[in-house]
């Protein structure tokens, strides 16, 4: 029995995206293409591997068990495409996806790198939450990015690039003070945070979630770089990594804040989507490697 790797490859992102019109966008065929390859597998096995309840496309007990191996599958394609096929290196687009901490720190770098070593590429950055960033991996809507502690998705590789200290920062205009900050202090002031779901909102309102008095006065922004402005003109404070304010705290324009507990390292992750094959990701990865431990993004 042939197997069709095409069959199998729209079997993979149809079981992921629980959608034939999605997956057809991802493989950029049309629905009708997808459907007839799915179709083909299902003669090809004798079994049904999709069922629709209430509308919804759910996958069978042989297709749940069929994902797995054309999971593995794929993954061999892509050791292929690294190992063999490793004379042209050039390729049609590489999207990549970064924090913003990251992107502050080191995208610059990274972007000149993956110039240099593919030249005529096109290189799509993206920057966004760890949460948006897992979700754009998981459709394949990415190829790699640089994640801190994102969900869990089963069809993301994960890989751990290194751990990030992060504290509460505040303007040296707010004239705290240079002891233990309680968290009543901490309460009467204004606290930015990016929006939920991020790690850095649930670390704000979990730091804070036992205390009394005053109640938090949250303000949310989806861009670290304008709550490290905010935070340095002295409108108010907030959880930030370290290695981002570095420069700040070098000249003496925001402090560090010492509070009754101490902020737990943060895991910071490369992650790839297990079914999209890229023969240059693993030399990504290493770029992405080589960037961070140049300018110590990490700890």
């Amino acid at each position: 029995m042939a197997f069709s790797f095409s069959a199998l490859e729209s079997f993979y992102w149809v079981s992921q995206l629980l959608s034939f019109n999605a997956a057809a966008d991802r493989l950029h065929v049309s629905q009708p293409t997808v459907s007839y390859r799915i179709r083909e597998l299902e003669e090809q096995l004798g079994v049904s591997l999709f069922v629709r309840q209430k509308r919804q496309l759910v996958l069978t007990s042989e297709g749940e068990a069929l994902k797995h191996y054309a999971e593995s599958m794929i993954a061999i394609a892509r050791d292929i495409e690294s190992n063999i096929k490793t004379r042209n290196t050039r390729l049609p687009t590489l999207r990549v996806g970064v924090i913003d901490s990251f992107a502050d720190v080191c995208l610059p770098a990274l972007l000149d790198e993956l110039d240099n070593r593919f030249a005529g590429t096109r290189i799509a950055a993206m920057v966004d939450t760890s949460h948006k960033l897992a979700s754009q991996l998981s459709e394949g809507l990415l190829d790699i990015a640089v994640l801190s502690t994102p969900p869990p998705h089963d069809n993301v590789a994960l890989e751990l690039l290194g751990r990030q200290s992060v504290d509460w920062v505040a303007s040296r205009k707010l004239r705290l003070p240079s002891g233990t900050i309680s968290d009543a202090e901490l309460l009467g002031q204004r606290i930015f945070a990016t929006p939920a779901p991020s790690n850095l909102h649930s670390l704000t309102t979990g730091f804070l979630a036992t205390s009394t008095g005053a109640g938090l006065r949250l303000n949310v922004c989806n861009s670290l770089g304008t709550i490290l402005n905010l935070v340095q003109s002295g409108t108010g404070i907030g959880i930030l990594p370290t290695r981002l304010v570095q420069e700040q705290l070098r000249q003496g324009t925001i402090q560090t804040l010492k509070t009754r507990m101490v902020l737990p390292l943060q895991e910071v992750f490369i992650g790839t989507n297990k079914g999209v094959i890229v023969r240059a990701l693993p030399q990504v990865v290493e770029m992405v490697r080589k960037v961070s431990a140049s300018v110590a993004y990490c700890d």
